[in-house]
């Protein structure tokens, strides 16, 4: 019933609960940890046997969160009345007995809660659970009392429902720890939880004890040390106007502090404590933040627990503290990928096999042994890496921020300010060196077919158009209705890899690359006013032949055979349309959906992700949105609103301009027509073979499922290819243990990240674009013209919530599976983007203002807050409450 510290004893962390045995741990270790002893997770067993036979309890678990405020008051009411048992009568004497031997009759001590849910990697429970400091051992019965009924605060509770416990029911220990009477103390981060660098600790302290720095009351000290060097980096003096003490009478109180302007500590303080965190973290194997005192000139740590809201990094791509930094961007936040969320492996190892196999296309096979530093594109972790230090040997960050405009403004921003000397590798890798001239012939005759194409698109755009669309009808003939999924996984890769790389340069780039050029050219031929620009600017909208877009209008018409009733339960609709139980019009319509775009779905470009043919509900769940009486607006309309504009522009250019301005227009304007809205029919055309590897896939997790070495067709997707070859080679190979494996760094990713930062260093740092903030809100890119009103939405997945009528709809940023929710927003506000991303192209094309490349917009903006969303400025402005 008590459990000492130090002690040469063990406790689980069921027992002694997070703080309690993260308090043990230390201890063990040698760390400065203030005496105490804990009271088990057994001691509270009682009460909370009592509670949860309670009707409240009963009524709490059966009803929704909104309404357990009330039945959480009566709830901790009962707890803190409940009388002791004699078991814990005993074992508070016993307790109080100890303490007094061991710290003296007249200490103080801090009683802290100490779930054995709290202080995980994945959840903190951070401010949830009741502290009591400045206690005296003849109030401990109090004390614990309140520790135990916060286990059953709404927040708590509410807490746990968001964090996926399943288990709402308390379970607690206690923590009775020597109060320090404390001259200076603070918190302390093992990384920097700002910019998220491995190498800096971060320290923020006040005089007195620690509450004033935990709970926000002061602006403290703050100072930023740098782990590997052993140096202050940053000493801020803040403003320190009150202080917390202990007080005989009330435990603790809060005082004027009249060294308000003096520094707290010293550099050997910092550097004291700093090596004292990075031995917590070494202990820990994970980033940690600490709770620390100074009581003269000793100091004490008073807990420890995991930094929860880092960016992990995995260990393929970091470098030691100390070596050359390398620079990396995420491929998947830009270039057209648009995922936000760990891939998983088999679906990062697909990427990697198909990005080899073009570039084996174009390049031909070049063997080369690359060091990680030398690696062009890096895949590790659940994510695809860029590695920027490589280029910076070739180009500037000037040009090199250049191709990231059209993609990702945040990234082009970041890297036109970049430090190239601290990224720079110190001689260029083997691919961009003279022995790599070998391949330039085979490599030039590939771009100059590519450009002949796009040549022809603008000398004969109408020939040129009918051959495309010949070769693009018979390619996803092809991949949709030729594949021979009979053949063994390896050879079935092989097999359709290389006629995928030249339909990619020989029939769909050229095509895009024409409606983009094009699309460039009109500002030169319309003259440079003003006016010009704005007669210009509809050009560039309502472009015909999007896959995406007409995908959301599809999606959109499907919903329209639909009545209120039917979205109401779409798992029984699912068994309906499966049964073919619905009208007639809308089985017709469905079918070509699904045989047109069944291949896409939310997070497309991960294998492992289910697509609208795999789970029809995906695409039920979108449509219910859009169902008559739930939204109003109409993208086949607007898009054809957009056309009629466009044509009605071009015109009155074409009477206002000369006549070699006029021709080159008229046949500027051809090619648009023909080619602009191929700007996703390439992943169109990738995405239908990615569905096929999918498929086939599937196929060998049955197998696998069958022969008893895994539990679900699914679970294939966390291996890899190697994998699956050695399984077939090895039956005696553990798959779930090898999935375990490979899936474990991805866990970690879900857990800590909700939104993958677009350039990060190999130390972890994150680099971020300047500030756009103005005084009354936020600027990004503008990339889709208009002006509208209404309150935030902020979503990190495409099914997280609804997108009502009206709504601005705020996310990191979309793929086409994300179109639906376009439908009923009125405004569209991304982090990531740029004038070619996704979503600038669909709200464009559904009429929709959009601001992209507003960074950390997710966290800027919050749910309900009234914006005004401008997408010609590219400004989000916070509207004043009515």
């Amino acid at each position: 019933m008590i459990i000492p510290f130090p002690s040469p004893e063990r406790a689980s962390r069921a027992a002694a609960g997070g703080k309690g045995h993260s308090l043990i741990r230390m201890a063990a270790a040698d760390v400065p940890v203030p005496p105490g002893a804990i009271l088990p997770t057994a001691f509270f067993a009682p009460w909370f046997e009592a509670i949860t036979e309670t009707n409240a309890w009963t009524a709490l678990t059966d009803t929704p969160p909104e309404n357990w405020p009330p039945l959480c008051e009566d709830l901790t009411a009962r707890c803190r009345a409940l009388p002791l048992t004699t078991a814990q009568e005993r074992a508070l004497e016993r307790l109080r007995e100890d303490l007094a031997a061991r710290c003296g009759e007249e200490a103080r001590f801090a009683v802290r809660s100490s779930s054995p849910e709290e202080d995980l990697e994945s959840a903190s429970f951070a401010g949830g659970y009741e502290t009591r400091l400045g206690v005296p051992l003849d109030s401990l019965e109090e004390a614990l009392r309140h520790c135990a009924a916060s286990s059953l605060d709404v927040c708590v509770l509410v807490y746990k429902t968001e964090h996926g416990f399943d288990d709402l029911a308390p379970r607690l220990a206690v923590v009775v720890q020597e109060q320090i009477d404390s001259d200076v103390a603070g918190v302390a981060f093992s990384l920097n939880p700002v910019t998220n660098d491995y190498d800096e600790a971060v320290i923020d302290a006040n005089w007195g004890l620690g509450p004033s720095v935990v709970d926000g009351r002061v602006s403290p000290d703050h100072f930023v040390v740098n782990t590997v060097e052993r140096s202050v980096v940053e000493a801020t003096t803040g403003e320190k106007t009150v202080s917390v003490r202990l007080d005989a009478g009330s435990g603790i109180r809060e005082q004027e502090e009249p060294r308000a302007e003096a520094r707290t500590l010293s550099d050997a303080q910092l550097l004291e404590l700093t090596d004292e965190l990075c031995h917590i973290e070494t202990l820990y194997e994970h980033p940690v933040d600490i709770e620390w005192a100074y009581a003269g000139d000793q100091l004490h740590v008073l807990q420890a627990r995991p930094i929860t809201t880092h960016v992990p990094l995995p260990p393929e791509l970091i470098t030691a503290p100390g070596e050359q930094r390398l620079l990396y961007a995420d491929t998947g936040m830009a270039k057209g990928a648009t995922i936000n969320a760990p891939i998983s492996p088999l679906g990062l190892d697909w990427l990697k096999t198909f990005m080899t196999g073009i570039s084996e296309w174009v390049f031909g096979s070049v063997e080369l042994s690359l060091d990680r530093d030398e690696k062009p594109i890096l895949f590790a972790g659940g994510r695809a890496y860029q590695n920027l230090s490589a280029l910076l040997t070739l180009v500037s960050p000037e040009r090199l921020a250049k191709g990231f405009e059209e993609s990702d403004s945040r990234i082009a921003e970041i890297l036109s300010t970049v430090d190239a000397d601290r990224y720079c590798l110190p001689t260029r890798p083997p691919w961009a060196r003279l022995r790599m001239v070998t391949v330039l012939p085979r490599f030039l005759w590939r771009v100059t077919r590519m450009v002949a194409s796009m040549l022809w698109a603008f000398l004969a755009p109408d020939r040129a158009w009918t051959a495309y669309r010949r070769k693009i009808d018979a390619f996803e003939t092809g991949v949709s209705e030729n594949i021979d999924f009979s053949l063994p996984l390896d050879a079935f890769r092989r097999r359709y890899l290389a006629p995928t790389a030249r339909h990619f340069f020989q029939v769909t780039g050229p095509a895009f690359g024409a409606g983009f050029s094009a699309l460039q050219m009109v500002d030169s031929v319309v003259g440079p006013s003003d006016e010009s620009q704005a007669l210009a600017a509809p050009l560039k909208r309502g472009l015909p032949g999007n896959v995406v877009v007409e995908m959301g209008i599809a999606l959109h018409r499907l919903a329209q055979h639909l009545d209120p009733a039917d979205v109401e339960d779409l798992s029984r609709l699912a068994e309906r349309i499966e049964r073919r139980e619905v009208p007639d019009a809308f089985l017709r319509d469905w079918d070509r959906f699904l045989d047109r775009w069944g291949c896409r779905g939310p997070d497309e470009m991960d294998l492992a992700t289910p697509r609208y043919a795999d789970d029809p509900t995906i695409a039920l769940r979108q449509m219910a949105t859009m169902a008559p009486g739930e939204a109003d607006f109409n993208p086949r309309a607007a898009h054809e609103r957009l056309r009629e504009e466009r044509h009605e522009a071009y015109e009155t250019l074409m009477n206002r301009l000369g006549g070699i301005r006029r021709a080159l227009l008229r046949r500027l304007n051809r090619v648009i027509e023909r080619f602009a809205g191929t700007r996703d029919t390439l992943k169109h055309e990738l995405l239908l073979v990615f569905h096929a590897v999918r498929k086939r896939v599937l196929m060998e997790g049955r197998r696998l499922v069958d022969e008893g070495r895994l539990d679900a067709p699914e679970d294939v997707f966390g291996l890899t290819f190697d994998d699956l070859s050695a399984a077939a080679e090895d039956p005696s190979l553990d798959l779930r243990d090898l999935r375990a494996e490979r899936t474990r760094f991805l866990k970690r990713l879900e857990e800590h990240v909700t939104s993958f930062p677009p350039v990060i260093d190999s130390r972890g740092r994150i680099l971020r674009p300047p500030s756009r903030e103005t005084d009354d809100g936020f600027r990004g890119m503008p990339v889709s013209p208009g002006v509208a009103t209404g309150p935030v939405k902020v979503l990190h997945a495409v099914d997280e919530k609804p997108i009502e009528t009206g709504h601005v709809l705020v996310a990191t940023t979309t793929d086409p599976g994300w179109t639906p929710l376009f439908v009923n927003a009125a405004a569209i506000v991304l982090e990531v983007g740029g004038a070619l991303q996704h979503g600038a192209v669909v709200a464009r094309e559904f009429g929709k203002p959009c601001v992209v490349g507003l960074d950390r917009a997710t966290t800027l903006l919050k749910d309900g807050q009234q914006v005004e969303v401008d997408g010609t400025k590219g400004t989000v402005r916070l509207q004043e409450e009515a």
